[in-house]
């Protein structure tokens, strides 16, 4: 599969370039980039790890929405899940022409909440666009 610039286009090679530019996306929205970023890409889902390095007062709300009884972390995750959304479509959409989020997880793991997985439910198969020389590097 030969890309718009010539070279072949791998599965790792998106991963990589998307970790990239989910990092920097992180860093815009949150004013701080993450530790670490990784993506992984298995048909028709897009997994995002960001490992990130809160504040104890960040952390602390963050434990403290989680344990309230309210469906207060719940919402939180919503919203957070809406702006990824947001942000993440155009690049969907420059990747390949209509290919979007059908469906966003997003979960926190690990000492204070220094882990954050987000899986997007995509409306095409990536590895098959990838295999079909359908994809634009981003």
């Amino acid at each position: 599969m030969i890309g718009k610039e010539g070279w072949d286009i791998e599965i790792k090679d998106l991963e990589r370039e998307l970790a990239k530019l989910a990092s920097r996306i992180r860093k815009d929205f949150t004013e701080r980039g993450p530790v670490d970023t990784r993506v992984s890409i298995m048909n028709h889902f897009i997994i995002l790890k960001f490992t990130a390095k809160f504040t104890k007062p960040e952390a602390f709300m963050l434990e403290h929405m989680q344990s309230h009884s309210s469906q207060i972390f719940a919402e939180y995750k919503m919203k957070l899940a809406h702006m990824m959304r947001e942000d993440f479509n155009p690049v969907f959409s420059y990747i390949n022409m209509g290919l979007k989020i059908e469906d966003i997880e997003t979960t926190f793991f690990g000492h204070d909440f220094a882990e954050q997985i987000t899986v997007f439910k995509m409306n095409k198969d990536v590895e098959v666009l990838l295999k079909n020389d359908e994809i634009n590097m981003p």
